[in-house]
């Protein structure tokens, strides 16, 4: 039987490669996947795509946002009747009714009420895949607490039930999931790991080091921190901060090492091509650094992608003491882990470092980019889209025969 099986998210489908990795799977399986989400004309995305134009967040579309969200501190049906005033989350109720599907695919919350009223008008089957500790994450906002938080609280915890397959993107998240919402099974983990490379034979570790930060350049990453404690690092090591963001942020962070006095030890460099990425921080440097600030419980579950491209890069790591960076980075012994994230344990962490110690974290991480890969982790979403298509089929010939 060839199954058609929803994909929905309110993201930017052509540039969410977690969304894109599923799709992929479900058609290797033999699933015709139709993509439901944000879009534009033009946009290919390799499979059937019905696209809403993306949100554009302007003044006027925070407004209603709030006008939508602030009622539900009245209770979940208030949030339900914000939720549903969003011409958005309407036509995609309107797409998986009309799509014909027996699954459902929903990543993260908003995508899950979708979800449970196409299943409870269906009878249909529903994957839930969260990218996020949805009720913490933006936590450390005040304004998000007061308008966002009570909406989305109400929203997931009354649709969670609806999940016949759960899944998120790291371990503590998965046992908080399970704990806050008193799960019947710890939900399936599956990282956003990066494709294997073929990597370069192994280097002599530079000493001084060479460090690197690669990714968005967002004022939530920690590089204030990671800036400020250069005047105490005891060798000259040299770090490059590579990505794009905010002009006037850069060029803030850009003051704040000529303050420091050490712009002749920080480079920045523009994003490159995604197919790039590893291969120059595997030629470039020789530890990944990411030490995020710890304010909010949601910041411990973090698993960003970059770690994972350092660690397939070759690269040792540096990072702050989240409770899933802190596991993956102990448990393969890749590099080292900070007491936290203010400047001064930063830099503690940094002088920690010797050059044989990064010789063989560099070491490990080769090893340890074998197993946290796309390669591997593929393999475990397959089984998961296996077992939920059999379900599906199943159910669809029970119906048949009725």
């Amino acid at each position: 039987m060839n199954h058609r099986v929803a994909v929905l998210s309110f993201s930017r489908i052509a540039r969410d490669r977690r969304v894109l990795r599923q799709c992929d799977l479900l058609a290797e399986l033999g699933a015709e996947p139709v993509v439901i989400g944000y879009g534009s004309t033009g946009e290919s995305v390799g499979h059937s795509h019905r696209f809403w134009p993306t949100p554009q967040p302007d003044l006027a579309h925070r407004l209603k946002t709030v006008l939508r969200q602030l009622p539900a501190h009245l209770g979940v049906s208030a949030a339900l009747a914000g939720f549903w005033m969003r011409p958005e989350y309407r036509w995609a109720l309107d797409q998986l009714r009309r799509s014909g599907c027996t699954l459902v695919l929903a990543n993260d919350w908003p995508a899950l009420v979708v979800a449970a009223r196409w299943k409870a008008e269906s009878g249909g089957l529903v994957h839930y895949d969260t990218h996020e500790f949805a009720t913490l994450e933006f936590d450390e906002r005040r304004s998000w607490r007061v308008i966002y938080k009570p909406y989305v609280t109400h929203l997931e915890r009354m649709a969670i039930g609806a999940a016949d397959q759960v899944s998120t993107v790291g371990p503590k998240l998965a046992e908080a999931l399970q704990e806050h919402y008193r799960l019947p099974e710890t939900p399936l983990v599956v990282r956003n790991t990066p494709e294997q490379i073929a990597l370069p034979p192994e280097q002599p570790t530079a000493w001084p080091l060479r460090l690197l930060y690669h990714g968005q350049v967002l004022e939530d990453r920690g590089l204030e921190a990671l800036i400020d404690s250069i005047p105490l690092w005891q060798t000259r090591h040299r770090l490059t901060i590579r990505g794009d963001g905010n002009a006037a942020y850069i060029d803030r962070l850009r003051r704040r090492v000529a303050e420091t006095g050490a712009q002749a030890q920080v480079s920045f460099e523009p994003a490159v091509p995604p197919g790039e990425v590893m291969s120059l921080a595997a030629a470039q440097a020789d530890i990944g650094v990411h030490f995020t600030p710890l304010e909010t419980k949601q910041r411990h579950f973090s698993l960003p992608n970059k770690l994972f491209e350092y660690i397939g890069a070759g690269l040792a790591v540096a990072v702050s003491p989240g409770a899933d960076l802190r596991r993956i980075v102990e448990a393969y012994g890749l590099g080292v882990v900070s007491a936290d994230a203010g400047s001064r344990a930063v830099a503690d962490a940094i002088n920690g470092l010797t050059q044989p110690a990064v010789v063989a974290y560099r070491r490990n991480a080769r090893l340890a980019a074998l197993e946290l890969c796309w390669e591997h982790e593929r393999e475990i979403l397959r089984e998961s889209f296996r077992s939920m298509l059999e379900r599906s089929g199943a159910r669809c010939e029970r119906h048949s025969a009725q």
